[in-house]
């Protein structure tokens, strides 16, 4: 067998080639799959600035109990209609946690976005209801290592969509609590 196998490879080594790495991807694939956060144990942040350090994201997976992994996605307020299109659609619909500067959260319909965050830090209010948090000014400059803050006043939400503002578990809440110093 190994005489034939050793004739073969100069004519069959492509086939050997191709085998070995369909192998390797399978392998990939399925142990990826397998070890991949379930989506309980995945939070995705939407901050609406900059991003200095995206070592925020293994920060605040540490800080949360329950939570593999922390992603952030980011849009300017500054982009106009851009900003206004993935605001609508990514924050308030696909992401966990909502940073957003005072004068955009003024301006949303919170009722249909975002959750109630009864009790917890300075609230923004909305017809008589809290539905977010302002960040202190002292856990702005220590956030201010990971995001540029360009305004003032900055409001956490928590989306009301998400299986993790309590469908399922609570990690967006543990996380503004954390973000809330």
């Amino acid at each position: 067998m190994k005489k034939r196998f050793l004739d073969s490879l100069p004519s069959d080594w492509v086939k050997y080639l191709i085998i070995v790495i369909v192998s390797v991807v399978l392998w990939v694939w399925v142990f990826g799959l397998y070890h991949a956060p379930k989506e309980t144990e995945k939070l995705e942040v939407f901050f609406a600035g900059e991003v200095k350090d995206h070592s925020f994201e293994d920060v605040a997976a540490k800080a949360v109990d329950g939570v593999k992994k922390v992603t952030l996605s980011v849009a300017y307020p500054w982009w106009g209609n851009a900003f206004d299109e993935k605001y609508s659609v990514v924050a308030l619909t696909a992401s966990d946690v909502v940073i957003v500067p005072k004068e955009i959260a003024k301006d949303t319909d919170c009722k249909r976005a975002f959750a109630e965050l009864s009790g917890m830090g300075e609230p923004f209010v909305q017809e008589g209801v809290q539905y977010g948090a302002y960040l202190s000014k002292e856990r702005k400059e220590e956030l201010s290592a990971y995001f540029k803050f360009e305004y003032e006043n900055y409001v956490v939400f928590a989306v009301a969509s998400s299986l993790n503002s309590g469908q399922a578990t609570d990690h967006s809440f543990k996380l503004i609590e954390w973000l809330l110093g």
